[in-house]
């Protein structure tokens, strides 16, 4: 899907840099999943389950 966006350009650039990502496409693409990770992260340990456990102990499942 195309769409057009108005991005922090140096931002993006840091990204690049720092993920080794060659494209605008993969940098992008891959800041989206990291949201989803954290976001999915933060819910898990948000549950019942994880009480008494520190938050630091958690691992990424990815």
């Amino acid at each position: 899907m195309k769409t057009t966006i108005d991005l922090d350009e140096a931002k993006l650039e840091r990204v690049m840099k720092l993920t080794g990502l060659s494209t605008r496409k993969e940098a992008i693409d891959y800041a989206l999943t990291q949201v989803e990770r954290t976001s999915r992260v933060k819910t898990l340990q948000s549950r019942p389950f994880f009480d008494g456990i520190a938050k630091g102990d958690v691992v990424d499942p990815a």
